[in-house]
């Protein structure tokens, strides 16, 4: 049997652009990928994916985005291209929200201070079909004091969660999420009493107090 030894792009999706840069450019001394761009608007990135359906790639992409999480992002990309490899790079400690991440099934997790060596263990378990979790993220995890068992709202809950901290309006919610107001009121009233919130402030406090926002 012949497999193809073309080489995949490399994905670097995130909205810290030196960190992006400065990454992207180590991507490109490991002489594995066929080129390596950055992204940090998500319309770029979708156009990329439209161009580039269902061929191999890799998306190096972080937790926290705009406004946003990744986790949409994830099924985005899932959804255009059943042949990417997702590998989440993130500064995210918080031990609840890693395992809510990992619950999406990226094929691979690392700290925005794993080293060079990390970061080619994670490809080369990647390629032998394994999942790759690195040991600083590991760590957090198996010695996490957290009061949550599990992140209780869905990746556009807490996608609405972010646009609200950052002081949009109902109306403006429903216009960047393209959703109904009415729509945004049953999600916002939900997500309030999935927590027994009494207030839009009280929602907002329990998710800055677990660094979901």
């Amino acid at each position: 049997m012949h497999h193809s030894t073309e080489k995949p792009p490399a994905i670097v999706f995130d909205d810290h652009l030196l960190f992006a840069e400065s990454f992207a450019a180590i991507l490109e001394r490991l002489g594995i990928f066929h080129s390596v761009q950055v992204f940090s608007r998500e319309s770029d990135y979708v156009s990329f994916l439209v161009q580039n359906y269902n061929k191999p790639i890799y998306l190096f992409l972080d937790y926290y985005l705009p406004e946003k999480n990744a986790l949409s992002l994830i099924n985005e990309t899932r959804r255009l291209n059943k042949k990417a490899r997702i590998i989440i790079i993130s500064s995210v400690t918080t031990p609840a929200i890693i395992e809510n991440i990992i619950t999406y099934q990226p094929e691979g997790f690392l700290s925005k201070t794993s080293s060079i060596t990390t970061v080619l263990e994670c490809l080369q378990e990647i390629k032998k079909g394994n999942t790759y979790i690195c040991p600083d993220i590991r760590h957090i995890v198996s010695n996490g004091n957290t009061t949550i068992d599990r992140i209780p709202f869905t990746a556009r809950e807490l996608e609405m969660l972010a646009l609200f901290a950052s002081g949009l309006s109902i109306a403006e919610t429903a216009n960047r999420t393209n959703l109904s107001r009415h729509t945004i009121v049953s999600h916002r009233r939900k997500m309030m009493h999935k927590i027994d919130a009494k207030s839009i402030a009280e929602l907002l406090a329990y998710a800055r107090r677990c660094g979901l926002i």
